[in-house]
C-alpha cells in the first residue's frame, strides 16, 4: 500500500522531481483522496502565481565571477589531479533546490529565483521539459485535458486565438490513427501557451505552442519519467510535444507535426 506523501514529497511531485514509481503511487493516491488533490492544487496554483508575477533579473557578470571564486575556494585540493569545479549555475541550483519548507511560499519562491539566474541552455531545456511533462500529467490527472472539444482546426484555432496574445498553428494531421481532440490554454515557460490535444493509437498527446524569442531550431528528442519529449522552433513558434507513445510511433507523430501547419 502506498504511504501518504509528506510536504517535501508533494513539492517534489509538483516539480516533477520524484522517480517514476513514486510519482505513479502519488497519482494513484490523488485519484482517491480529495483533500490530497486540493493540497496539490494549492501548491500548483502558488507555483504558477510566483512564476507569473516574479521579476526577471539576469545575474550580473560580477556575481557569476564571485560564485566561481567561492566554489574554487571551497573545493578540496587533490595531489593527484585538479578538482572538478561545478559551475556557478550548478551551485545556484543546489542552493535553491527543494528542501523541507517552512512554508510552501518559500519553496515556490526559491524555484522562481533559481530560474531567474539564467540557467545554461541545456539546463534550461531540461527544466522546461520537466514543466511540459508536469503540465501533461496534471491535465490528465485533473481530467482537464480539453477546454474546447473539436476535431476541426477551424473551431480550435479561433477559440485559442481569442484567449491568447498570438494565433497558434493547429495542424490537421494526415497520420493514420491520429485524431485532434481539441485544445486548452495552459501555462509554460512563464507565459500562457496553446495546448493541442491529439489521440494516437489510444495514447494522448499534448502539443504545446507559443511564440519564439529565438530563430529556428531542429527537432530535439528526449525522455523524462516514462514520457517521450520533442521540441523545435519554426516560423516564429516554439513547439513541445509529449506522450507515452512508443519511440517509433512518437517519432512518426513528431515528423508529421513538424511538417504540418
Amino acid at each position: 500500500m502506498s504511504t501518504e506523501p509528506n510536504l517535501l514529497e508533494l513539492n517534489a511531485f509538483v516539480d516533477g522531481e520524484l522517480d517514476l514509481a513514486r510519482q505513479l503511487e502519488i497519482e494513484a493516491l490523488l485519484r482517491e483522496d480529495a483533500a490530497l488533490r486540493a493540497q496539490v492544487d494549492r501548491l500548483l496554483g502558488l507555483s504558477d502565481a510566483v512564476r507569473s508575477r516574479a521579476d526577471c533579473h539576469p545575474a550580473p557578470a560580477a556575481l557569476r565571477e564571485r560564485m566561481e571564486q567561492l566554489v574554487a575556494a571551497r573545493s578540496p585540493k587533490s595531489a593527484v589531479s585538479a578538482p572538478i569545479r561545478p559551475s556557478a549555475s550548478a551551485v545556484l541550483q543546489r542552493w535553491f533546490g527543494w528542501r523541507p519548507l517552512a512554508s510552501a511560499l518559500g519553496g515556490a519562491a526559491a524555484l522562481a529565483i533559481a530560474l531567474q539566474f539564467t540557467l545554461l541552455p541545456a539546463q534550461r531545456e531540461e527544466q522546461l521539459g520537466q514543466e511540459v511533462v508536469a503540465s501533461h500529467a496534471r491535465a490528465t490527472l485533473a481530467q482537464r485535458l480539453i477546454d474546447v472539444e473539436s476535431s476541426d482546426h477551424h473551431t480550435v484555432k479561433p477559440w485559442l486565438s481569442s484567449r491568447l496574445d498570438f494565433s497558434p498553428p493547429v495542424p490537421q494531421l494526415n497520420l493514420p490513427g491520429t485524431q485532434l481532440l481539441g485544445g486548452r490554454v495552459d501555462y509554460l515557460d512563464g507565459r500562457p501557451v496553446a495546448a493541442l490535444v491529439y489521440r494516437h493509437a489510444g495514447h494522448l498527446v499534448d502539443s504545446f505552442v507559443w511564440p519564439a524569442a529565438q530563430g529556428d531550431a531542429r527537432v530535439a528528442m528526449s525522455s523524462q519519467r516514462g514520457f517521450h519529449l520533442a521540441h523545435w522552433t519554426r516560423d516564429g513558434m516554439v513547439h513541445w510535444v509529449v506522450s507515452d507513445l512508443n519511440p517509433q510511433e512518437f517519432s512518426e507523430l513528431v515528423r508529421e507535426l513538424n511538417s504540418s501547419d
